[in-house]
């Protein structure tokens, strides 16, 4: 008769990476910025100060930000990558959506 193999499972917690935690606050952030800048262009009625594109471009320049530590953060080992997951997720679409809302603002 043969025996009976017993699965072991492992439960250890991995850590965040820190490059992973840093692009989900850094996409989130800009995420935040797109729609609050959305929402306030909307209520100005498009006749929006310079600030607005100071501040949209600060946005841009933190998705971006968390797109790069969101593949830095895939590089280290023995740490748990959801957080780099989110990040990358989440940045992307912010870059896709601030390159629309650029495009639309030259035309």
């Amino acid at each position: 008769m043969a025996k009976r193999q017993r699965q072991v499972y492992s439960f250890s917690e991995k850590k965040y990476s820190v490059n992973g935690i840093a692009s989900a606050v850094l996409s989130l952030v800009s995420v935040i910025l797109l729609v609050g800048l959305l929402f306030v262009s909307f209520l100005l009625k498009g006749r929006a100060n310079t600030w607005i594109g100071a501040v949209g471009f600060t946005g841009i320049v933190m998705a971006c930000c968390g797109l790069r530590y969101g593949f830095a953060g895939f590089k280290d080992e023995c740490r748990s990558y959801f957080c780099s997951k989110l990040g990358t997720i989440v940045g992307l679409t912010s870059i896709v959506g601030w390159f629309f809302i650029v495009c639309l603002g030259l035309t």
